[in-house]
């Protein structure tokens, strides 16, 4: 999964200070923040994100569940793919779904596949895409919208 490729290279970055477990969970948003509750339970954590796309869910239920366990939420509207490409241009008009930001993507990287990653295309990036994204209207109305930037400047704590 490209979010899970993402995060486990991004924690080998030399400016990222706090030590990060990757967990992937499959389901809907309410799902993620359950197991990432759980993880942050089992283990001890000092903080728990878990990492959702809009898509077709409706974030007010996740959001509470959230709220209710202390686990943070880093959501993407419509999808983790506005997060990509934030780090190669500012895009702030309406994304439809995966596919449309898959698309926009590949006008930066014609080959761009999800399922093979390559964290060069995207390392030099990441501090535009968290200062790109700090500009882009917030939900419920933003779209596009991303919070992965919070959770980036959370792992530099």
């Amino acid at each position: 999964m490209h979010r899970t490729a993402y995060f486990d290279a991004l924690k080998r970055e030399p400016w990222i200070s706090a030590r990060v477990a990757v967990a992937v969970e499959r389901g809907s948003p309410i799902e993620l923040v359950r197991g990432a509750h759980r993880r942050q339970r089992d283990n001890d954590y000092d903080e728990a994100w878990a990492v959702c796309d809009v898509d077709h869910y409706l974030p007010e239920a996740a959001s509470a569940e959230a709220q209710r366990s202390g686990v943070r939420l880093a959501w993407s509207n419509p999808c983790f793919e506005v997060w990509l490409l934030l780090h190669l241009c500012h895009h702030a008009g309406y994304v439809e779904d995966a596919k449309k930001a898959r698309d926009l993507l590949r006008k930066y990287l014609p080959h761009w596949d999800k399922t093979l990653l390559d964290f060069d295309n995207f390392r030099s990036g990441v501090t535009d895409a968290c200062q790109r994204a700090a500009r882009l209207e917030p939900p419920p109305a933003g779209n596009p919208f991303t919070s992965v930037g919070e959770l980036v400047a959370a792992l530099q704590r």
